[in-house]
């Protein structure tokens, strides 16, 4: 007979091979198995995120009270540390304001509300709370505050970024009634984990006490390093 299959094997006894069970295949399935769950657990993104930033910010502080206008040249540190799982997460930030005579430690929720990842296009909204202290304990201000970031990647290593915030009305003893935003907005590249970033500043805070207008406008850029883990 022309037939590969053996004179004695049935079509039914064919089909009932077909579907045996046996050890051996069992066994084999099974290191099979194992090397895709290995492979996926290899290749699958993991939920969490960490960033880890500095940078030196030069700005230019204006301070006009009651339309009299007087500028001076400052420079500051600034550094993040950010914690992520899936599309939530927190960031702490610090700010050594040792020219103005300030600290600023402000903490953010944050939800991604757009995009799969902090180091890619996203859209996220945010809420958080800044402390400014006065480093001679004349003041401090505790300004809630919502705000929203937005990242575009226009090349695979290269991207534009902009973020607000608009700080809530606040009375304190040594302003006055208090409002205030910031503006940054700037550009970046990266390599792997690397993100070299340079963005524009902006900080505009107006105060009324006792009938006199005091605003205080800040304008200048900071460049600084991420790292993303």
């Amino acid at each position: 007979s022309g037939s590969s299959r053996p004179w004695l094997l049935s079509p039914s006894a064919a089909a009932r091979e077909s579907k045996r069970f046996t050890l051996q295949e069992w066994l084999e399935n099974k290191d099979r198995r194992a090397l895709m769950d290995m492979w996926l657990t290899i290749n699958t993104p993991t939920p969490y995120e960490f960033v880890l930033g500095g940078a030196l910010q030069n700005y230019t502080v204006e301070n006009v009270v009651n339309n009299v206008s007087t500028k001076n040249d400052k420079s500051v540190y600034y550094g993040e540390v950010s914690a992520y799982a899936t599309f939530m997460g927190l960031t702490l930030e610090h700010v050594n304001n040792y020219a103005e005579g300030f600290n600023d430690t402000t903490g953010i929720f944050n939800l991604r509300v757009f995009g799969n990842t902090v180091q890619g296009s996203h859209l996220t909204l945010h809420y958080g709370l800044r402390t400014r202290t006065a480093s001679n304990g004349s003041y401090r201000l505790n300004q809630p505050f919502p705000a929203v970031t937005l990242q575009l990647y226009m090349m695979k290593y290269f991207g534009i970024q902009a973020n607000y915030r608009s700080f809530s009305n606040i009375n304190e003893s040594f302003y006055g009634d208090t409002s205030a935003n910031e503006v940054t907005y700037g550009a970046f590249i990266e390599y792997g984990a690397l993100r070299l970033f340079g963005d524009v500043y902006q900080e505009r805070q107006s105060s009324k006490l006792n009938g006199v207008q005091t605003d205080l406008n800040r304008d200048g850029a900071r460049v600084g390093l991420k790292f993303y883990f």
